[in-house]
């Protein structure tokens, strides 16, 4: 039975870990995309007829 709860136990924790880093990631990830967007708008530098990546590529 005690290796049951050790199972557990470390797949537990295993999954929270997994969890908090996807979180933080795309937390990350979000932010500076919203920070990107809003200097392209406020530079007026961003053209909504355009993908993305051509947005991306008249900045530098």
């Amino acid at each position: 039975m005690e290796t049951y709860r050790w199972f557990w136990g470390i797949l537990t924790f295993a999954t929270l870990g997994w969890y908090s880093t996807i979180t933080v990631y795309v937390a990350f990830k979000g932010v500076t995309d919203i920070r990107q967007m809003l200097e392209k708008l406020s530079l007026g530098t961003f053209d909504p007829t355009q993908p993305d990546s051509e947005n991306a590529a008249r900045k530098k």
